[in-house]
Protein backbone atom coordinates (compact mmCIF):
# COMPACT_ATOMS: atom_id res chain seq x y z
CA UNK A 1 0.00 0.00 0.00
CA UNK A 2 1.16 3.67 -1.10
CA UNK A 3 1.62 6.32 1.34
CA UNK A 4 -1.03 7.97 -0.27
CA UNK A 5 -3.55 4.93 0.16
CA UNK A 6 -3.10 4.77 3.15
CA UNK A 7 -3.55 8.71 3.55
CA UNK A 8 -6.63 8.00 2.27
CA UNK A 9 -7.52 4.61 4.26
CA UNK A 10 -6.86 7.15 7.51
CA UNK A 11 -8.99 10.16 6.17
CA UNK A 12 -12.14 7.47 5.48
CA UNK A 13 -12.14 5.86 8.26
CA UNK A 14 -11.61 9.46 10.50
CA UNK A 15 -14.58 10.46 8.44
CA UNK A 16 -16.87 7.30 8.46
CA UNK A 17 -16.26 7.52 12.50
CA UNK A 18 -17.36 10.77 12.62
CA UNK A 19 -20.63 10.27 10.74
CA UNK A 20 -21.24 7.89 12.59
CA UNK A 21 -20.92 9.81 15.75
CA UNK A 22 -22.83 12.51 14.21
CA UNK A 23 -26.26 10.20 13.99
CA UNK A 24 -25.79 8.47 17.29
CA UNK A 25 -25.51 11.87 18.72
CA UNK A 26 -27.70 14.10 16.32
CA UNK A 27 -31.04 13.89 18.94
CA UNK A 28 -28.62 15.37 21.63
CA UNK A 29 -27.68 18.08 19.36
CA UNK A 30 -30.37 19.07 17.37
CA UNK A 31 -33.62 20.45 19.79
CA UNK A 32 -37.60 21.75 18.44
CA UNK A 33 -40.43 20.62 17.76
CA UNK A 34 -41.52 18.15 14.65
CA UNK A 35 -42.27 20.44 11.78
CA UNK A 36 -44.20 19.41 8.55
CA UNK A 37 -43.29 20.57 4.89
CA UNK A 38 -46.42 22.54 3.27
CA UNK A 39 -47.20 20.47 0.30
CA UNK A 40 -46.00 16.99 1.03
CA UNK A 41 -47.61 14.10 3.32
CA UNK A 42 -48.98 14.96 7.03
CA UNK A 43 -46.22 12.44 8.27
CA UNK A 44 -43.92 15.22 10.39
CA UNK A 45 -40.45 15.42 10.47
CA UNK A 46 -38.53 15.55 13.65
CA UNK A 47 -35.72 18.29 13.79
CA UNK A 48 -33.40 15.36 13.67
CA UNK A 49 -34.37 14.03 10.07
CA UNK A 50 -32.17 16.46 8.24
CA UNK A 51 -28.65 16.33 10.68
CA UNK A 52 -29.11 12.20 10.57
CA UNK A 53 -29.89 12.45 6.79
CA UNK A 54 -26.19 14.07 6.45
CA UNK A 55 -24.84 12.11 8.66
CA UNK A 56 -26.22 8.92 6.21
CA UNK A 57 -24.36 10.81 3.56
CA UNK A 58 -21.15 11.23 4.83
CA UNK A 59 -20.78 7.80 6.08
CA UNK A 60 -21.63 6.90 2.11
CA UNK A 61 -19.20 9.11 1.07
CA UNK A 62 -16.40 7.12 3.32
CA UNK A 63 -17.64 3.68 2.17
CA UNK A 64 -17.26 4.79 -1.29
CA UNK A 65 -14.02 5.84 -0.46
CA UNK A 66 -12.70 3.03 1.44
CA UNK A 67 -13.90 0.97 -1.61
CA UNK A 68 -12.53 2.81 -4.17
CA UNK A 69 -8.60 3.05 -2.60
CA UNK A 70 -7.51 -0.07 -4.45
CA UNK A 71 -8.78 1.49 -7.50
CA UNK A 72 -6.73 4.09 -8.09
CA UNK A 73 -2.79 3.99 -8.78
CA UNK A 74 -1.82 7.39 -9.01
CA UNK A 75 -1.18 9.55 -5.73
CA UNK A 76 -3.69 12.05 -4.33
CA UNK A 77 -2.47 15.71 -4.55
CA UNK A 78 -2.89 15.16 -0.75
CA UNK A 79 0.38 13.56 -0.75
CA UNK A 80 2.55 16.58 -2.31
CA UNK A 81 0.14 19.59 -0.12
CA UNK A 82 2.55 21.32 1.77
CA UNK A 83 2.80 21.46 5.90
CA UNK A 84 1.26 24.94 5.88
CA UNK A 85 -1.98 24.12 3.99
CA UNK A 86 -2.49 21.45 6.26
CA UNK A 87 -1.90 23.90 9.15
CA UNK A 88 -4.73 26.16 7.49
CA UNK A 89 -7.03 22.95 6.97
CA UNK A 90 -6.58 22.29 11.00
CA UNK A 91 -7.35 25.86 11.84
CA UNK A 92 -9.90 25.99 9.81
CA UNK A 93 -11.44 22.45 11.53
CA UNK A 94 -10.16 23.89 14.98
CA UNK A 95 -12.73 27.27 14.34
CA UNK A 96 -15.13 25.10 13.43
CA UNK A 97 -15.26 23.30 16.24
CA UNK A 98 -15.05 26.21 19.01
CA UNK A 99 -18.35 27.86 16.94
CA UNK A 100 -19.83 25.03 17.80
CA UNK A 101 -18.78 24.75 21.36
CA UNK A 102 -19.63 28.39 21.42
CA UNK A 103 -22.98 27.87 20.06
CA UNK A 104 -23.90 26.09 23.71
CA UNK A 105 -22.25 29.06 25.62
CA UNK A 106 -23.26 32.11 23.60
CA UNK A 107 -26.06 30.99 21.06
CA UNK A 108 -26.84 30.37 17.64
CA UNK A 109 -27.01 34.32 16.64
CA UNK A 110 -23.91 35.90 18.84
CA UNK A 111 -21.80 32.68 17.60
CA UNK A 112 -22.91 33.11 14.46
CA UNK A 113 -22.10 36.95 13.68
CA UNK A 114 -18.62 35.98 15.24
CA UNK A 115 -17.93 33.03 13.59
CA UNK A 116 -18.74 34.20 9.97
CA UNK A 117 -16.83 37.27 10.54
CA UNK A 118 -13.63 35.91 11.69
CA UNK A 119 -13.72 33.19 8.93
CA UNK A 120 -14.58 36.01 6.12
CA UNK A 121 -11.53 37.86 7.60
CA UNK A 122 -9.25 35.06 7.91
CA UNK A 123 -10.84 34.14 4.26
CA UNK A 124 -8.76 37.09 2.49
CA UNK A 125 -12.23 39.32 2.66
CA UNK A 126 -10.84 42.46 4.73
CA UNK A 127 -14.11 44.76 4.54
CA UNK A 128 -14.92 44.22 8.07
CA UNK A 129 -17.92 46.61 8.09
CA UNK A 130 -19.75 44.43 5.34
CA UNK A 131 -18.63 41.04 6.61
CA UNK A 132 -20.22 42.24 10.10
CA UNK A 133 -23.09 43.20 8.47
CA UNK A 134 -23.92 39.87 6.00
CA UNK A 135 -23.00 38.02 9.06
CA UNK A 136 -26.07 39.91 11.49
CA UNK A 137 -28.04 39.40 8.74
CA UNK A 138 -27.69 36.19 8.07
CA UNK A 139 -28.01 34.98 11.68
CA UNK A 140 -30.56 36.67 12.18
CA UNK A 141 -32.23 35.42 9.33
CA UNK A 142 -31.83 31.79 10.23
CA UNK A 143 -32.90 32.27 13.38
CA UNK A 144 -36.14 33.88 12.14
CA UNK A 145 -36.61 30.66 9.50
CA UNK A 146 -35.67 28.34 12.07
CA UNK A 147 -37.96 29.46 14.66
CA UNK A 148 -41.02 30.57 13.22
CA UNK A 149 -40.55 28.79 9.51
CA UNK A 150 -39.57 25.12 10.88
CA UNK A 151 -40.43 26.23 14.43
CA UNK A 152 -36.92 24.63 15.45
CA UNK A 153 -35.09 26.05 18.92
CA UNK A 154 -31.92 27.12 18.07
CA UNK A 155 -29.55 27.44 20.91
CA UNK A 156 -30.39 30.78 23.08
CA UNK A 157 -27.77 33.02 25.09
CA UNK A 158 -26.73 36.33 24.83
CA UNK A 159 -29.22 38.79 23.12
CA UNK A 160 -31.03 36.45 21.13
Amino acid sequence: MSHGQKLELTLAIIVLIAGVMLFIYSPTLVRGWAFSIPGTTDVALEPVFFPRLASVFVCLSALNLLITIPLRRIDLPAVTTKRIEYLKVILGLLGILIYLLSVLFFGFVVSTVIFVSLMSYFGGYKNIAISFGVAVAVSLLLRLIFRYGLHVNLPQGLLF
